[in-house]
């Protein structure tokens, strides 16, 4: 039998692989349907947890892919830096209603409230993984962005799990410690000092790199405050049991759903996209 750790580290693998495929192989249309599907599942588990009856689910469902479409359709190339740059301080605006609550979480939000943020949140994830994806070396920078997270989330579990002891937001999510977070950082340091070397980010200085990837890290992990915060209102341990050892989609891609729209910001910021 395996340990609940070799199951997580065994799926992770298995989906690490599954991503590198969709991204470096699948063309355009094929990814963005790829993308649309995972975050209509992704709707779902974040709707079964706000919305207590089912028709309000499947609207907010409906709504929330209204949302994506718009954006795809009616958001110039010179507009998108503008949505990034709105989006992430909307992040910052969640971050420290989080900060607030870390040792107190409060009185529940709000049906209509947790409702309301999947409905910006969810789409505007996809948008920005969409766009990234969409440029000459997209797909490469995507991956980047996404190593990012599962870096900063992988040594913060480990290191957490080794040396914590001072827990980082203990009404919200009693596992993760200060401890984890810097061993997170730590790696997204290392992972750093390796993309500053290779070709792809020649024409970007190592110090901007290094700020952004860090604050990347930091954002996602306030999506994945969010996330714990979300389940904590809706009483639940996990947003579903599709993914072993991970749970449900949110589980999985919280951190993500942050981190996303500030890498898209970031690449913006350091020129390095060109918006067609």
């Amino acid at each position: 039998m395996m340990t609940a750790t070799q199951v997580r580290i065994l799926t992770g693998l298995g989906l690490s692989a599954l991503g590198l495929m969709v991204i470096l192989m699948f063309p355009e249309w094929a990814f963005i349907a790829f993308m649309s599907v995972m975050t209509l599942g992704l709707g779902f588990e974040w709707f079964r947890l706000s919305c207590a009856a089912p028709v309000g689910r499947a609207v907010a469902l409906l709504l929330m892919s209204a949302v994506g479409a718009v954006l795809y359709l009616a958001v110039s190339p010179g507009q998108i830096p503008w949505l990034a740059g709105v989006t992430t301080f909307g992040w910052l605006l969640l971050m420290g209603g989080l900060w607030l609550h870390r040792k107190n979480a409060g009185s529940r939000r709000p049906a209509w409230l947790r409702t309301l943020l999947g409905l910006l949140i969810l789409p505007l994830f996809w948008f920005s993984v969409v766009e990234i994806h969409r440029q000459e070396t997209g797909p490469w920078l995507l991956i980047f962005g996404v190593m990012i997270v599962a870096v900063a989330d992988s040594l913060a579990y480990f290191a957490g799990r080794a040396f914590g002891r001072y827990k980082l937001a203990p009404a919200l999510s009693p596992g993760k410690t200060l401890e984890g977070l810097v061993g997170g950082l730590v790696g997204v340091g290392l992972l750093t000092a390796i993309g500053a070397v290779l070709p792809l980010f020649a024409s970007v200085p190592s110090w901007q790199l290094a700020l952004w990837s860090m604050g990347v890290a930091l954002f996602s992990v306030a999506g994945d405050l969010e996330e714990s915060r979300l389940k904590r209102e809706a009483g639940v341990k996990d947003s579903g049991h599709l993914l072993p050892g991970h749970g449900g989609l949110l589980d999985r891609l919280d951190g993500q759903l942050a981190a996303m729209p500030v890498w898209l910001l970031a690449l913006a910021q350091m020129s390095f996209l060109t918006f067609h």
